[in-house]
């Protein structure tokens, strides 16, 4: 196993540019979706897992910064990569690059919290989706930490 994993090749949908001539927030939004749920597929959460476990996740926080314009038709990349978990939760890390020149373009950090939908509460993973979440964890461990994640939006404190 190896981090970060390619989740996502595509390229930037016309409907997505905006007035500025790139790609609208609303649509790294879109684009990031679909690596979220390519991730979990991965470590085992999927629309068969939420039917017969009555388990899935729920994103408690996001967090996206832009880093460089996309243009209209680029091809991306969406790599992922588990930053830290607990026997709950999920810190997923994903960039969005340039699909050939490889530059990045946009950042999302994501918590997300297991959950049992009988009761619509916190769960612990299974044992075998934990496992996942630690293989993906451990190759995680051998990167960096992303210079990106954990900053706080804002301007600074006031006082």
């Amino acid at each position: 196993m190896t981090a970060p994993v390619a989740l996502i090749r595509d390229r930037v949908r016309p409907e997505w540019i905006d007035f500025n001539g790139h790609m609208t927030s609303s649509a790294y939004v879109v684009a990031f979706d679909d690596a979220v749920f390519g991730f979990l597929r991965l470590i085992g959460i999927d629309p068969e897992y939420r039917d017969e476990k009555k388990c899935s996740t729920f994103a408690l926080e996001l967090h996206t910064t832009f880093q460089r314009e996309m243009p209209a038709d680029a091809p991306y990349l969406i790599e992922g990569r588990i930053l830290a978990a607990d026997a709950k939760r999920v810190h997923f890390w994903y960039e969005l690059k340039h699909g050939t020149e490889g530059w990045l373009s946009a950042t999302l950090e994501v918590v997300s919290m297991h959950m049992d939908m009988t009761v619509r509460r916190a769960a612990s993973f299974p044992p075998d989706i934990a496992g996942r979440i630690e293989t993906h964890l451990a190759a995680s461990a051998q990167l960096p930490y992303p210079e990106l994640a954990g900053r706080a939006v804002g301007l600074g404190r006031r006082r």
